[in-house]
Parts: C-alpha cells; structure tokens; sequence
C-alpha cells in the first residue's frame, strides 16, 4: 500500500443467510440486470452487516452436530482466536489511530469485537456479549480521530475499523448494550464516517471517492459505509453506499464501484495489479453484496448479470493456472504509478487465495444455481477457509459462516 500524502462489514436457512424474504418496502433493481440500485427506506435488521443471527447458529447446528466442513472450520476459528475469546483480553484503545498509528491495536480489537459478537449469537454466552461492549467502551471512551490527511485512513477504515462496526452490530439486541452506550458507539463510528466527506472536499469531488486508487480503495469505502449506515441506522449513509456501488465514471466515480472495478466480461481491473490485491478487492465487493442481501436486497450481488460472480470466476481460472482473456483497460481515474492502458493481467501472486470464495458461491451458485467450475476447484483445495495474515482484511472462515446447503435455488433474471 502506498504511503503518499494528500493534504487538505439452532437455525435451517430457508434462503442463503438470514433473509429469507424481501421486506416489502426495500425496492431492488429487477435483480439489477441493468447495474441501477433503487434507494428506499427500510426497516434495518439486526444483526445485519456481513452475518445474522440465524446464519450464524446455523452454522453452529452444524458444527455442533459434527458436520463438515463446519466442525473443522468452527474448531480452526475458536483456536486461531483464543486470545481474543479469552476473559483476560484486554482493550488497547487510542486517542488517535492510522494504518502508521497502532495499526495492530485496533485491527485485533477490532476482530475481538467481530468474534466474541459472533460467539454471542452462536451459543448465547453473555460474557461474549460483554467483552465485545468492554471493548467497545474503551475506544468510544478514548478515541477521537483517525491519521488525516495521509490517504492511508482510507485503509484504516475499509480494512479494520470496519470489523469494528460489525462486532457492534452482532450485539446490536443484547440487553447489556444501552441506549446510552449504543449513542456512543455510533458516535465513535461517525469519526471515522465523517472523513469521507472531509476528504472528499477537499479535492472538490462527490463523496466516497479515492483520488489516485485502486479499486480495493474505493470498494473498502463503500462496504464500511453500508456497515456504517446498518449499524446506526443512517438511511443517508446507507443509501450513499448503495447509489455509489452504481455511480459511473461520467458521475463521478472513482476506481472502487461495481461499475469502474470489472468489465462486463469480469474482467477485474486490479487483475493488472496483483492476484492477491485483486482477491482483497473481491473480498470488499463480495461483503458489501453480503449486507445488502442480509438486509433484503439481492440488487447488488445479481449487478451487471451477477458481475462480482464473474470475476470470482475469471480470478479462479486464472489462478489455477489457466489461460484467460485480458481486454486493455484504462481505469475511470488515474491509479498512482500506473501509465494507462493497464495492458496485461499481472502474474504476482498468481496462485495465493483470499478466504472469499465460499462467499461467492454459496449465494450465485447454492442460491442462484450458475454454474462456477473454477470456483469449485479453489474449494475444493481450501475446504477449511481460514483467515490471512492481515485479519481484517477479509471476514474469510466462509466455510462455517457462507456454506449453506439447504438452500432452494432461485434463479437470475440473467445467465453466464
């Protein structure tokens, strides 16, 4: 990542993960074959950023009851987090905080947060319950702003403070979690939230926007802002995160919607990058898709005939070693270091996966019924998913949280 300055996301799912209807006053996009998401006002569910209640203890059933993959992954998750589950875990909260600032800090705070508040919904514990709003507490008590204007407070916010948000939200309906306290974390979040704008002043463009970045900048903007717009209810933040998922470059796009990060084809733009930076971009767009369906809106996965499906499935291919097709591309702004045409998809870690793939396939495969051959493969190869070295990068262990079987396919307007 670059360090240039600028100044100035015991229960049977009826239907993938936790929705199993439409709220009626939640309006898609004719399964958003057109790429256009409709904004109305809905009636927000949670917990219901990247997992709800019921997707979770699914997955604890099935754990529970010995089957696999999801006793194998669920027994990796608890182990690979036992520090962070332990009643000796302690906060490590700051005033101020960046990708250069006691990054390492808030990223494992912030997945305590994700990981005690899944334990909560899963078995109904309350000490997870509590150490989640322990830690919660300390850096609504303590923290006050983020590194600003090192451009690198995008990433702090889109690949770890986010997980913060969706910690919050799996104990949005615990008891112990008070109006005041909830007021509080809101307004702890609405620090982070409120540089979006700032930043985007500055530079005299339409908020979110990433000037001079890859689309793994932009996508983490979008997500944490859906997060954000879930958690304290914000109909404002929530429909900005969805008009900027469709917004084109004629309107102001940056590199990071649905529509300037992937040709139609799937072909992703970070692909002439790296193969691991084009998964983390995958990971971004896959968990945005997410919230938006646990919150009863399938537009944003089935975008552009299922587009985030097609370049899952370009990506794999690939990756396996395969032969694909690169179009020259020039991305909808300019990319720091990068002469355009991008010409060529890039061999750098060609071969290193990302934990996203159960994500993808459970709701365009399992649910949708498309076909995902190379897909499949990475699977079946990583049939335990786990995490990455950076935790907050990705939600990842998709094998216990996205790997619903019992699914009724329902399908697309559209096909591959």
């Amino acid at each position: 990542m670059r360090k240039t300055l600028f100044y100035a996301s015991i229960v049977m799912l009826a239907a993938f993960t936790g929705c199993s209807k439409e709220r009626k006053n939640l309006v898609s996009a004719n399964e958003s074959k057109n790429g256009n998401v409709k904004t109305s006002t809905i009636d927000f569910i949670h917990p219901g950023t990247v997992l709800t209640k019921s997707q979770m203890q699914y997955a604890y059933a099935r754990a529970m009851a010995n089957v696999e993959p999801y006793k194998t992954t669920f027994a990796n998750f608890q182990s690979n987090y036992a520090t962070f589950l332990s009643s000796s875990y302690t906060p490590h909260a700051h005033a101020q905080v960046g990708r250069n600032l006691y990054k390492s800090d808030y990223e494992n705070d912030a997945m305590a947060m994700f990981v005690n508040g899944v334990m909560w919904n899963m078995t109904g514990q309350t000490q997870y319950a509590d150490k989640v709003i322990q830690l919660l507490d300390a850096w609504a008590s303590t923290c006050t702003s983020i590194q600003y204007p090192d451009n690198d407070w995008q990433l702090c916010n889109g690949y770890g403070l986010h997980f913060m948000i969706y910690g919050a939200d799996m104990v949005y309906n615990y008891s112990g979690l008070t109006s005041a306290k909830k007021t509080s974390y809101k307004n702890l979040f609405k620090i982070f939230y409120n540089y979006y704008a700032a930043y985007a002043t500055t530079y005299s463009k339409t908020a979110p926007f990433v000037v001079a970045g890859w689309p793994s900048w932009g996508s983490s903007a979008g997500k944490f802002i859906m997060a954000y717009g879930i958690f304290c209810e914000s109909q404002t933040a929530y429909n900005l995160s969805l008009e900027y998922f469709n917004r084109t470059a004629a309107n102001g796009a940056d590199n990071g919607t649905n529509v300037t990060a992937f040709l139609s084809t799937g072909q992703p733009v970070e692909g002439g990058r790296d193969q691991y930076y084009t998964q983390l971009c995958l990971a971004s767009f896959l968990e945005w898709a997410q919230m938006a369906y646990n919150q009863g809106d399938k537009s944003l996965y089935d975008a552009r005939s299922g587009v985030i499906g097609k370049a899952m499935e370009y990506t794999a291919k690939y990756n396996l070693g395969n032969s694909v097709t690169w179009d020259p591309v020039t991305p909808a702004t300019p990319i720091w270091q990068v002469t355009p045409p991008i010409a060529a998809i890039s061999s750098s870690n060609r071969g290193n996966y990302r934990p996203i793939w159960y994500m993808a396939y459970n709701y365009y495969h399992r649910y949708r019924g498309l076909s995902m051959p190379y897909t499949e493969q990475v699977m079946a190869s990583h049939v335990n998913e786990g995490t990455t070295t950076t935790i907050t990068d990705e939600v990842g262990w998709g094998s216990l949280f996205y790997c619903n079987t019992s699914q009724t396919i329902v399908a697309p307007s559209y096909t591959w």
